[in-house]
């Protein structure tokens, strides 16, 4: 499962984006905040209630979320489980706790394809983006190793909010769900705020907040994935959704000709290798859609398609390596191709 999402993947089209250079400055649209955090950039954007305040609040709580859910902060709740692990339980934070149950959850749903304990084979990758070009991959029999201590059985999670992975060495990561819980964590704080109309981008973990100051939807770009950050594959209007996208051109590396991925299949202990080079998930809650796109992209477009369509208020849109676009049935009327080269299919 991968550690990261994508970063930048998802475009947002402002208004403002479309006014000629040579027209007098607009009045501010909008505030907004943006730091680095959870290893990607996040933005916060206000339009009605503009007050810095708010975001103040905002960027506390993300904060507070990557102090305790982190597996690279030596002091986390995530850290202590690891450290602990096969030796006792641990209690954590009732946040961290909800996460691990939403993690476990999708893990059982996706029969292990999701699975928050894969920290064993994301450290052996360390597939960060930053080395394109490699000259070794892990054996297979490290992989082997790395493989034995994933399984989300062994994760138990315990009255009183004590967690405990059941064998020495096994690893958790939540970086495949933690920005989703965190952008909903956003939601409910400006919605507590009175903010009706905001766009929070945390990364690749997108969540819209009701309209435009003319009462239109917000419109954003899905990535294109065969192109440079920025570039568009199509465009979806939505409002009060999440959406989250995976992909395989973010954080890869190469290896003697074969691009490999950060989104790891559980299933073989390697990068997934399938059809899909971009999925984008759009739900009513981020976490759901966090915890889908890694999960779904490791499934391919078959079995992801089958499991997306088996679930409630689950929309996808998938993007394969022949340039075609597939769409669940809801967003049939409401996704805009924007390039010529892709082609949309039915499934």
């Amino acid at each position: 499962m991968s550690k990261l999402k994508a970063n930048f993947i998802i475009v947002v089209f402002l208004l403002s984006l479309l006014i000629a250079g040579c027209s007098p400055a607009p009045k501010a649209e909008f505030i907004s905040k943006t730091e680095f955090l959870m290893d990607t950039v996040m933005t916060v954007r206000i339009y009605d209630n503009q007050n810095e305040k708010i975001l103040n609040k905002v960027f506390n709580r993300l904060k507070e979320i990557e102090d305790r859910m982190s597996s690279t902060i030596e002091t986390s709740d995530i850290s202590n489980i690891n450290a602990n692990a096969g030796i006792k339980p641990v209690t954590v934070s009732p946040d961290t706790y909800y996460v691990l149950e939403k993690a476990k959850y999708y893990a059982s749903l996706s029969n292990g394809k999701y699975d928050p304990t894969v920290g064993t084979l994301v450290d052996l990758w360390d597939i960060t983006g930053e080395d394109l070009e490699r000259d070794y991959i892990p054996s297979d029999e490290e992989i082997e190793k790395a493989k034995a201590l994933v399984d989300y059985n062994d994760l138990e999670l315990l009255d009183d909010n004590q967690v405990f992975l059941k064998n020495k060495g096994m690893r958790l990561t939540l970086g495949s769900i933690v920005k989703g819980y965190a952008a909903d964590e956003v939601k409910r704080i400006l919605a507590e705020n009175k903010v009706n109309s905001a766009i929070i981008d945390l990364g690749g973990n997108l969540y819209i907040m009701g309209k435009k100051s003319d009462d239109s939807k917000f419109k954003i770009g899905i990535q294109d994935p065969f192109e440079p950050k920025g570039s568009y594959a199509g465009i979806l209007e939505v409002s009060d959704l999440s959406v989250v996208t995976s992909g395989d051109y973010e954080r890869y590396f190469v290896y003697q000709g074969k691009r490999y991925n950060h989104i790891i299949d559980t299933e073989t202990g390697y990068p997934a290798d399938n059809e899909i080079t971009g999925i984008s998930i759009i739900s009513e809650s981020s976490i759901d859609g966090d915890a889908l796109s890694t999960t779904v992209f490791a499934m391919g477009l078959e079995k992801g398609m089958e499991f997306v369509n088996s679930l409630e208020g689950i929309e996808a849109i998938f993007i394969t390596k022949d340039k075609s676009i597939y769409l669940t049935p809801g967003l049939k009327d409401k996704f805009i191709v924007g390039d010529s080269s892709f082609t949309v299919k039915e499934y």
